[in-house]
């Protein structure tokens, strides 16, 4: 899978985001991350943190303990290193790659989820099993609808 940030793109884009909020603690940082990235992509705290003490150890940032939150502000080193990017990431290109990374899901999968929820040793009444039946033969009709639609789609 590729790579959601470029070298250097994630330290850009958490300069940009931190200038856009104006001060945040990291948890709102990586929210606003998330939301710009967009799709299923979610920030990983144990690469979020790591960034914005190297940005802070290399003055971009400042921090403060406030309320028990560290909260982020960009310096005057901050804001010229982002002017210096060219006001941050191409958020286009890293929400593209951030999409490319979810794994491509397949029918076998999702039957394999659906079933991981059942219990495979139920014991059914007549009426139990007569309907659970009738709900399969509906789900597989529409499933098979599903497919056909996105064949002649595609």
């Amino acid at each position: 899978m590729p790579r959601v940030f470029n070298r250097g793109e994630l330290k850009s884009a958490l300069l940009s985001v931190i200038a856009s909020l104006g001060e945040a603690h990291g948890y709102a940082i990586m929210r606003e991350l998330q939301r710009r990235v967009g799709s299923q992509w979610r920030p990983s705290p144990g690469a979020i943190y790591p960034a914005l003490v190297a940005l802070e150890e290399a003055g971009a940032v400042s921090s403060e303990e406030r309320e028990g939150l560290r909260v982020y502000r960009l310096t005057e080193s901050g804001r010229a290193e982002l002017s210096r990017r060219e006001a941050g990431p191409a958020w286009r290109d890293i929400s593209q790659r951030a999409g490319a990374r979810r794994p491509r899901m397949t029918l076998g999968r999702l039957l394999d989820r659906f079933e991981l929820g059942l219990p495979r040793r139920a014991a059914l009444t007549p009426e139990q099993a007569e309907s659970i039946d009738a709900a399969l033969t509906r789900t597989r009709s529409d499933i098979v609808a599903i497919l056909e639609e996105g064949a002649e789609d595609g």
